[in-house]
């Protein structure tokens, strides 16, 4: 298996990251987050797996170990595939995912594209015990992907924003509805094109 790769971004596509690696180019599936934090010839480390199916050999990258391995244990849940459980970790973050399983609130799993009431029932009731664990040492090992604000602050920056302008957008998201990193990345930007402050 593929478990890490380092390189230079070559261009981002719809879906993720071509990376150069030693002279040779790798497709690789990311979150939304991974790809608008990384610019091409930039240089990326990411943790990554392989997917192999008849017809594709698929990998997806993540920024943490803890998001590789939640992708992988999503994926033990009877009816849920690599692409409902890219979808989860694209929308949610490791601690909003723990959080929704271990307390039994299905909602913010619902939103996932693909996934849908059932699906985020048996996620709940076949992980309850197993994410548990896994959320205590994500946290332990991975704090990074529990601080929600720190997150989308190093996604602005790497979108080329100045710190008042990251303040700015923090406090107009910190006051909204948004439950998932691409939504509230999505009114972070809307707010700082509608007119942030400079400077």
């Amino acid at each position: 298996m593929i478990a890490t790769l380092r390189g230079k971004v070559l261009t981002a596509t719809d879906t993720g990251l071509i990376i150069d690696v030693g002279g040779v180019g790798f497709s690789i599936n990311t979150t939304p987050n991974v790809r608008l934090t990384n610019e091409p010839g930039s240089e990326v480390f990411l943790h990554t797996t392989l997917i192999v199916r008849e017809d594709a050999f698929t990998l997806f990258g993540y920024q943490s170990s803890a998001e590789r391995d939640l992708f992988l244990l999503l994926q033990t849940v009877s009816g849920i595939g690599p692409k409902v459980s890219h979808g989860i970790l694209s929308t949610l973050t490791i601690a909003e995912i723990v959080r929704a399983i271990t307390s039994g609130q299905s909602k913010s799993l619902e939103q996932v594209s693909g996934l849908g009431k059932k699906g985020a029932q048996r996620i709940i009731l076949e992980l309850k015990e197993k994410v548990a664990h896994f959320g205590a040492s994500a946290a332990k090992d991975e704090p990074e992907v529990i601080t929600d604000g720190l997150s989308l602050a190093q996604a602005l920056s790497g979108l080329g924003f100045n710190p008042r302008e990251i303040e700015h957008a923090l406090d107009i998201v910190k006051n909204s509805s948004a439950h998932s990193m691409e939504e509230r990345l999505k009114i972070a930007l809307a707010a700082l094109h509608s007119g942030a402050p400079r400077g």
